[in-house]
């Protein structure tokens, strides 16, 4: 029984520091540092707006999901509540559409660190600084989840000063009626030219990016499974999302366009360089390059953990041979095997880059966007299905508020989104692919268990 246990069950090694840093960590990554400028662009200082929105739906979901979580802490990842409740095809289908999307997202970042540090070793191969950084963080994955929640730790730190250290200078260039190239800094050049610059067009076309700088946000129920006190943590970090939401982008953005008008932002670098910049830091690109360098370093470090646990959680208990593989635990209570042939992937970035150049970053995080749009459905259905079956003496004390009325809202939306993206040229395909990937993974599981049921 011992041994078995090993095999399948998580060590609780991360303490609340670890988890409420990886939430925060969780928030800020090169969405916001690099992505934010994209939006900034087409929906103009109305990407406050968007923000808000997007923040608010997703604490809606935090909510439903850390009520699912916290309701069965045996559950290494939410595939199992979703086969659970929803059945094995979706949930199988889905682990592996998640395990995906970690994965592309992934890719992305690798391929962007070989841009990022083209910046400071212009000869240096573009693929090789993707390629050393997925070993160097397999190999600290493969330690301990302590380990990678240290790692996790110290990048959160240096984003979070960041980011904090911009609103302050911004506030500072506010009060002292500071002076930029392009002018004061004044909250004028949120209203000056109207708040919504590109009218409504221009609004709906930012949700893409705004939707992918989200993109890691529940990652926090992920680490419940191997959370020292995950009923403490996990509830305290999802409550603070509302308060990150607002630090980490609605001030940071704010501080942007109180510097920067919105028609002076370009997409070709970090608005924070740029911000930075126009009010005189000349050094503001080898500090934001390192920022977001760490940022990258830290998202796939983040999706890398992600998806071995995943990959381990779809597999777990699977009677074929891949299943077997991949469905346990080596002697550190990790999911080595998974680990490994996920970072394996992920290092095939550079290959990426080679067929699609520059388009790579951009149409992959649209990719991502477009899976998770689906995942975050599925998700809030295994919510919806999982408050109508559990008796109410029998559910657990975090709960979302107001249910059935915000789980449908949040189909409301998310749908509304899968719509939006289909209708707009530029994220078209990536969707169409999102939804064919599923709808072929659906096809191969029922296939398979079709083709399992007739052996028997």
């Amino acid at each position: 029984m011992e041994e078995k246990k090993t095999q399948s069950t998580y060590k609780r090694s991360l303490t609340n520091a670890h988890i409420q840093l990886i939430a925060l960590g969780g928030t800020i990554g090169t969405g916001l540092f690099l992505g934010v400028g994209n939006s900034i662009q087409k929906a103009g200082p109305a990407v406050i707006l968007i923000y808000i929105i997007v923040g608010l739906f997703l604490f809606i979901l935090m909510r439903a999901l850390g009520e699912l979580i916290l309701s069965d802490l045996k559950k290494h990842t939410y595939i199992e509540f979703i086969e659970k409740y929803l059945g094995k095809d979706i949930g199988k289908v889905t682990g592996y559409l998640y395990w995906l999307s970690w994965l592309i997202l992934a890719m992305a970042e690798t391929t962007a660190l070989g841009i990022y540090f083209k910046s400071w070793l212009p000869h240096l191969p573009t693929w090789l600084p993707g390629i050393i950084s997925v070993a160097v963080l397999l190999l600290i994955n493969l330690i301990s989840a302590r380990f990678f929640g240290n790692l996790e730790f110290a990048f959160a730190i240096i984003k979070i000063l960041m980011i904090v250290g911009f609103v302050l200078f911004a506030a500072f260039m506010l009060l002292s009626s500071g002076s930029t190239k392009y002018g004061q800094a004044s909250f004028s050049n949120l209203y000056a030219d109207g708040f919504f610059n590109n009218g409504a067009g221009g609004f709906l076309q930012g949700f893409q990016m705004v939707i992918f700088s989200f993109i890691g946000v529940e990652l926090i129920g992920l680490t419940a499974a191997e959370a020292k006190d995950p009923h403490k943590t996990i509830r305290s970090a999802i409550n603070e999302l509302p308060l990150r939401i607002i630090l980490f982008y609605v001030l940071a953005i704010i501080g942007i366009l109180v510097i920067l008008p919105w028609d002076k932002v370009s997409t070709s670098s970090s608005p924070f360089v740029q911000a930075l910049m126009g009010a005189g830091f000349k050094g503001a690109g080898n500090l934001i390059n390192f920022v977001v360098i760490t940022a990258a370093i830290s998202a796939t470090n983040s999706f890398l953990y992600s998806a071995g646990r995943l990959l381990f959680s779809v597999t777990l208990g699977g009677e074929s041979k891949w299943s077997k593989y991949f469905g346990q635990l080596n002697h550190r209570q990790l999911p080595m095997r998974a680990l490994v042939f996920s970072a394996l992937i992920i290092a095939c970035a550079p290959l990426l880059t080679m067929l699609m150049g520059d388009e790579a970053f951009s149409f992959i995080s649209s990719i991502a966007t477009s899976m998770f749009l689906l995942i975050w459905i599925i998700m809030t259905l295994t919510h919806l299905r999982y408050r109508q079956v559990t008796p109410k003496d029998q559910l657990h004390e975090f709960q979302l508020p107001a249910y059935p009325f915000l789980d449908y809202l949040l189909l409301v939306f998310f749908g509304a989104l899968v719509i939006l993206l289909l209708c707009l040229e530029s994220y078209r395909v990536p969707m169409i692919a999102a939804l064919i990937t599923f709808a072929l993974l659906y096809g191969f599981s029922k296939a398979f268990n079709k083709k399992k049921e007739e052996a028997k």
